[in-house]
């Protein structure tokens, strides 16, 4: 009865075995490898089997998982980004239908273009994360945020401006703000508009919740443009006022040691008493 009741036992088990096995999904095992080969560092044979995944598995639950990791894997370990265009214009094509999803990819796209050298390529990435970043302000004033880095290094500094104007506009809180309102600034140093960029970081200073750094690097660029007008004891008071909150104080102090010592004007003389 033991041995009857042994066997109907083991052949319950091994058909519950193939049941799972055979639900189990055809890529499992290799999502499972890739998982455990990346957590490793072993990145080459996790990318075999993450691109394996993909292959057996084109309704898999884990796809854009194994399309993270392909991403990464091509851009931080392999420093490929010709690679990373492919996978991330296939990732779009894919995912792009769910507006938070495509704007990362997007986003990602810009940058691999960017690295790449192809600013066109990368201007028109970025011009679709926007399209992707309605309804979200962060979304919207990173984005602006590096298409202006782009046009800058165009020399297009009026797109530089209405873009970083733009930014600041759109911006949702007062540091996001302040970072518009910086860069703003800083662009106008690079053309030697003094006034404009002097006026632009009177505009971010008067921000209210903004960090203490941005404040300090606000009040450094400030101290640029009194340098530059030679205006050297404002431009020291300036760079005094930001010693112990400047995330470098030693550069601080290294402009202050190097500024042009400014003597006092003479006392007009007074004609003798009468």
């Amino acid at each position: 009865m033991r041995t009857i009741l042994v066997l109907i036992l083991l052949a319950a088990a091994a058909f519950a075995a193939a049941a799972c096995s055979s639900s189990t999904s055809p890529g499992r095992e290799d999502i499972e490898r890739a998982r455990e080969s990346y957590s490793k560092g072993f990145y080459l044979e996790a990318e075999k089997d993450f691109e394996r995944y993909l292959q057996v598995e084109p309704q898999g639950r884990f796809r854009k998982e194994a399309w993270n990791r392909l991403a990464e894997i091509a851009v931080s370990i392999k420093g490929d980004y010709d690679r990373a265009v492919v996978l991330l214009e296939a990732m779009y094509l894919e995912l792009g239908s769910d507006p938070d999803t495509a704007w990362n990819i997007l986003f990602q796209l810009g940058e691999a273009y960017s690295e790449l050298g192809n600013t066109p390529r990368a201007l028109e990435s970025f011009e679709k994360c926007l399209t992707h970043a309605q309804g979200n302000p962060d979304h919207i004033y990173r984005t602006q945020l590096r298409m202006a880095r782009l046009y800058r290094s165009m020399g297009s500094y009026d797109l530089v401006a209405a873009t970083l104007e733009n930014c600041a506009d759109s911006a949702a809180d007062d540091q996001a703000k302040a970072k518009c309102l910086y860069e703003l600034a800083q662009s106008y140093t690079f053309i030697s508009s003094w006034s404009q960029a002097s006026k632009t970081l009177d505009a971010l200073l008067k921000l209210k919740n903004i960090s203490a750094e941005t404040r300090a690097l606000a009040v450094f660029l400030k101290a640029d443009i009194a340098e530059n007008d030679r205006d050297y004891a404002k431009a020291r008071k300036l760079l005094e006022s930001i010693l112990d909150t400047y995330p470098n104080p030693k550069v601080v102090e290294t402009r202050l040691a190097h500024l042009p010592i400014v003597e006092p004007e003479p006392l007009p003389l007074l004609p003798p008493r009468q």
